[in-house]
């Protein structure tokens, strides 16, 4: 399995994850023409994307679904909160998601995993492979917008081979940034983002020592900075040369659980 971002911020967030049998994509939040272009970058056309899985309705993670799906067919997985908060519950490639059953693509297991966060319906997923009997099931952990972390979060993200982990701000930037005082409680309330604290905390309880793959995502253009969320990471999981850092304009390139 391996997988790759076209992007990972406020202004879209778009992830390909792909196995010997399946390929997938975990939202959609740039518009189709750059969608496109990223895509090619990876030497892949939208039509062989096999599903589309939808964390939640915020344009940053659905702006260019509607157009993606008017032109393609590929089924769409996504709560119903969320299809109805997206007005995208009509179409007739919508499949509704429950957070108890994972849904098979090829040999990929997705497992939508209930997370807190400002929005209808939200959820975030554990992708694992199906391998053949003589080998061993590979794990990736998506696990971005959130304002905090359950019980059953720790649980379901244990034993990942990768994660893809949101360090939304930094508190003392967000603290002393722009936005106006209603937004920053937004922000860093329990249904809002991770700051770079909580996101090292939380891969505290974490099975962290084997993880092949620790991606930084969801870094805040204006109350964070790359630096800061590796640092606070950097003292859970020294590992530098297993870390990457996901970019709002290029997302980052294949990456590769062996």
């Amino acid at each position: 399995m391996r997988f790759s971002s076209l992007g990972s911020g406020s202004r879209g967030n778009a992830l390909i994850v792909e196995s010997s049998q399946a390929r997938i994509l975990i939202d959609c939040g740039v518009a189709l023409r750059p969608l496109r272009e990223g895509l090619a970058q990876l030497d892949i056309l939208p039509e062989s994307i096999d599903a589309v899985f939808i964390t939640h309705e915020h344009s940053d993670h659905i702006k260019g679904l509607k157009s993606l799906a008017r032109q393609y067919a590929m089924p769409l997985y996504m709560t119903h909160g969320t299809a109805i908060k997206s007005g995208l519950d009509h179409l007739p490639q919508m499949n509704i998601l429950s957070h108890f059953s994972p849904v098979v693509v090829g040999d990929l297991l997705i497992q939508p995993v209930t997370v807190p966060h400002d929005a209808r319906e939200p959820c975030q997923f554990v992708i694992s492979t199906q391998p053949a009997s003589d080998q061993a099931a590979k794990k990736l952990g998506i696990l971005t917008d959130l304002g905090s972390y359950t019980p059953h979060i720790i649980e379901s993200y244990q034993d990942c081979d990768a994660i893809i982990l949101e360090c939304n701000y930094d508190e003392s930037m967000l603290q002393n940034g722009p936005y106006p005082m209603s937004l920053k409680q937004r922000v860093k309330g329990d249904w809002g983002h991770l700051s770079n604290t909580q996101a090292a905390e939380l891969l505290s309880k974490l099975q962290h020592q084997n993880i092949q793959w620790l991606v930084v995502a969801h870094i805040s253009q204006k109350n964070n900075q790359a630096a800061l969320a590796c640092e606070a990471i950097k003292a859970i999981f020294p590992h530098h040369e297993r870390m990457r850092v996901a970019d709002q304009e290029s997302g980052f390139d294949w990456l590769e659980i062996a």
